[in-house]
């Protein structure tokens, strides 16, 4: 195989990999602090929360549109907080500097666990580049959320349980996991101690060494996280009681795993669903050695050494990835979001496919890879100009023109180096993807703000209620309306409750889907309609008595 010669910058970058990812990361949001409005609609609802807990002092137990919120726990608002402490960022800025700040968190996270996993330079930083120029990663990087705090904890956690497995005479390493595994669960959910655990009890299986669960550390480890989670919840009882407790456990952790109340999906939803999220890096399935997968005596090796200690890193990452897949499979909730921890160690092993490890030559084909992507690039520069005609919506799409051209220029400058391997392949991508984001940003996703965001209704309302009027809502995604209204809004899915209000109150108004307002059979005289608004992909009036 032909040599293949490092560019120079790549030789700065690989020196030091943590930076040069983060920096990169830099470059990406520079421009997206304050670039667009809050969108439906978990941006404007976790906005909700943290002006509650910022203006009301609800630090322990979360509340949206002044009810106790037991979907998310404490501690992206806590970080939140100490971003708008800390930092000059204000308004808005608040959630999308905290946004690009978890990214960060994320990617020196997934550099780390690929160092900690046997990794070199090269590998770690093309782990970190191949999540800057996925597009699923990108978006949510610029999207308000507390998903990549929560996936650098559940790193973080892994991180440590594949040292403490490694160098066992040290029982430090567990007490970190587990603790990080904590602040992970107070992040978003029991997902974050679950992801992490699974990983290091089906690593151990594979290696035929189960019985190091027995492990005291791990049980003094265990202790931690009880701590941790016992704190919070005692706090949260004494604050708010036990129904808050009930909810949590029940509705919030039971019913979501075995009977969703709501988005609930088949088996094989993120068989279909991953795929798509991985873009463009999903093409690297027509660069893969389709022989060798398909080859019994290949899986016969790599069994008969699973007991070995060289292919530990390459183990964890793949045993990692495959035991969450199938928990998020077996779930009855299924949310493509829930698939970001399992991003990191698919990075790891594509950087490795990519480059090679340890002496091993690349098992990508860089050429057949570079093409495919270059492909998709010009597919996406080409049916840029038709999104307007695609969008069933009157708005105007700006900086189409720029996103086209610079799209269409890196796919030709894939094809154009496809030949030279997987160095200059990916920095094309890398820097592609910087460009390409300025003036989706400061251009493109502003000009959705008509349709993605409540901002126009909430702010009416605002005015209204300044007025006097009394805010109402019927049968709403809670709270999505309250931040930009700047106040809570009385919201029921009872039209009797709502007709007895308008009886009794003079000034009311009033927000509901077109299609309820359609059905409303009792509908009382005196209301008008002033304002129409499609959000996400449905109309909303806002009614004025």
């Amino acid at each position: 195989m032909r040599y293949e010669k490092k560019p120079f910058i790549w030789d700065i970058m690989e020196t030091n990999p943590w930076l040069s990812v983060l920096f990169i990361l830099f470059l990406q949001s520079i421009f997206t602090m304050d670039y667009r409005s809050l969108w439906f609609s978990d941006e404007v609802r976790y906005a909700d929360v943290y002006t509650q807990m910022m203006d009301a002092g609800h630090w322990l137990v979360m509340y949206l549109n002044g009810v106790a919120y037991p979907d998310k726990p404490p501690v992206y608002f806590w970080f939140m907080a100490l971003v708008d402490t800390l930092t000059p960022a204000d308004g808005n800025a608040v959630f999308f500097l905290s946004s690009a700040l978890s990214a960060a968190f994320f990617l020196f996270s997934t550099v780390c666990l690929a160092r900690t996993l046997g990794c070199g330079r090269k590998t770690a930083l093309a782990s970190g580049l191949v999540l800057l120029s996925n597009i699923f990663f990108i978006g949510i990087a610029h999207y308000s959320r507390m998903d990549l705090l929560f996936g650098g904890f559940i790193l973080w956690a892994n991180i440590c349980l594949f040292k403490g497995f490694q160098n066992r005479e040290s029982g430090k390493y567990f007490l970190w996991a587990f603790g990080f595994m904590g602040i992970a669960t107070l992040t978003k959910g029991p997902l974050g101690l679950i992801f992490p655990l699974l990983t290091a009890v089906c690593f151990l299986i594979w290696k035929g060494q189960a019985g190091l669960l027995r492990d005291k550390a791990l049980l003094k480890g265990l202790g931690v996280l009880l701590a941790i989670l016992l704190a919070w919840i005692v706090g949260a009882i004494l604050v708010d009681g036990t129904s808050f407790i009930h909810n949590i456990f029940y509705k919030q952790i039971y019913q979501r795993a075995v009977s969703s109340f709501h988005h609930e999906e088949p088996f094989q939803y993120y068989l279909i669903a991953f795929p798509l999220a991985w873009l463009p890096w999903t093409l690297a399935i027509f660069a893969a050695p389709v022989r060798k997968i398909f080859s019994i005596g290949h899986w016969v090796k790599i069994t008969a050494e699973r007991k070995g200690t060289e292919n530990n890193g390459r183990d964890w990452a793949w045993i990692m990835f495959i035991s969450g897949f199938v928990l998020l499979s077996c779930l009855s909730i299924k949310v493509l979001i829930y698939i970001l921890p399992l991003f990191a160690p698919l990075a790891i092993l594509t950087a490795r496919g990519l480059f090679g490890e340890d002496g091993e030559k690349p098992v990508l084909n860089s050429k057949r890879l570079w093409t495919a992507i270059a492909v998709f690039y010009l597919t996406l520069a080409v049916a840029s100009p038709f999104a307007e005609i695609i969008i069933p919506f009157d708005i105007t799409l700006n900086g189409l023109g720029f996103t086209v051209l610079i799209m269409g220029l890196a796919g030709l400058a894939l094809l154009k180096f496809k030949e030279s391997g997987a160095y200059k392949g990916l920095l094309v991508m890398t820097a592609a993807m910087v460009l390409w984001l300025q003036p989706l940003a400061l251009l493109t996703l502003p000009s959705l703000d008509p349709l993605m965001s409540p901002r126009q209704t909430g702010e009416m309302m605002k005015e209204y209620i300044a007025e006097g009027s009394y805010p109402m809502a019927h049968k709403i995604y809670s709270g999505i309306f309250s931040y930009y209204a700047g106040t809570n809004i009385h919201e029921t899915s009872d039209f009797a409750e709502i007709e007895k209000i308008l009886a009794e109150k003079d000034n009311v108004i009033l927000v509901m889907q077109k299609k309820y307002y359609d059905r409303w059979e009792h509908r009382p005289e005196g209301l008008t309609v002033v304002n129409e608004q499609f959000i996400s992909d449905r109309p909303y009036l806002l009614l004025k008595k």
